[in-house]
C-alpha cells in the first residue's frame, strides 16, 4: 500500500492526530471520528487525503520511516561503493540503525508518540496492520539481506532476515529508553552510547553460527 503524502496543512493535522490517537488507544480502538475530532477537521477531509483508516496508518508510518529508510539505503550504497571486499557486518548494522537515531533528534515531541505507536503495533496480531508494517521495510530487507549474506556467507537468506527482524525489534525497544535509566544499568544512557552498544550487540547476534532453521509446519 503506497500512499503519497500531500504537503497540505489539513493532511498534516490529520497525520498528527492519527499518530497520537493510534499511539494512545491502538489502531483497532481508534475510529476515524476520533481522529477528525482531535484534528478539528471533517470526515470528508480524511477520505479526500487518505481514503481509509488503513491508508491513513500507512501514511503515518511512511512519514516517519520514509526518510529513515532512504538514509539507510543511501548509506548501504555508499558502503558498497567504498568497500573493495564488501561492507563489514559492523558497517551494515550501523547503516541500518544510525538513521533512526539521527531522525529521532530531528523529530519534534510527536516523535515520542510515534515510538509509542510502533511499540503498540509490534504487539498487535492484526494481519492487515502487520502487512502495512512489512510494506514499509520491503526495500530495506531486499537490499540488506543479500548484503549481510555476502558478509556472512554461512547464513541463508531466511536466517539473515530473521536476525534483522530481531535487530529492528531491539532498536525500537532501545529507542523508547534513550535518555532514561536503562534497566539494570543504574544510570541514563545517551543516544550515542546506546547506538554504539546496540551495534556491538548486533554484530555478535548477526555473526553467530547458523541455527539451520526448520521449516514451519502447515
Amino acid at each position: 500500500m503506497d500512499v503519497k503524502l500531500m504537503p497540505h496543512a489539513t493532511s498534516v493535522k490529520i497525520l498528527d492526530a492519527a499518530e497520537s490517537s493510534f499511539a494512545e488507544h491502538g489502531f483497532a480502538a481508534t475510529s476515524l471520528r476520533d481522529i477528525t475530532t482531535k484534528a478539528g477537521v471533517n470526515l470528508a477531509s480524511v477520505n479526500y487525503h487518505f481514503g481509509s483508516k488503513e491508508a491513513l496508518l500507512a501514511s503515518v508510518l511512511k512519514r516517519r520511516f520514509g526518510p529513515v529508510n532512504q538514509a539507510r539505503l543511501a548509506l548501504l550504497t555508499q558502503l558498497e561503493a567504498d568497500a573493495t571486499q564488501g561492507p563489514s557486518v559492523e558497517g551494515l548494522i550501523h547503516a541500518l540503525l544510525a538513521p533512526v537515531f539521527q531522525q529521532r533528534r530531528e523529530w519534534d515531541d510527536q516523535g515520542t508518540k510515534f515510538l509509542q505507536l510502533i511499540g503498540r503495533l509490534h504487539g498487535v496480531p492484526h494481519t492487515l496492520v502487520r502487512s502495512i508494517m512489512k510494506t514499509q521495510f520491503a526495500e530495506v530487507f531486499e537490499r540488506f539481506v543479500p548484503a549481510f549474506q555476502r558478509a556472512l556467507p554461512h547464513l541463508e537468506a531466511e536466517e539473515v532476515a530473521l536476525r534483522i527482524f530481531f535487530l529492528m525489534s531491539a532498536l525500537i525497544n532501545a529507542m523508547t529508553w534513550s535518555g532514561s535509566e536503562i534497566l539494570g544499568s543504574g544510570q541514563p544512557c545517551d543516544a550515542d552510547a546506546l547506538l554504539d552498544a546496540l551495534v556491538q550487540f548486533g554484530v555478535a547476534g548477526m555473526a553467530a553460527p547458523s541455527r539451520q532453521l526448520a521449516p514451519v509446519s502447515r
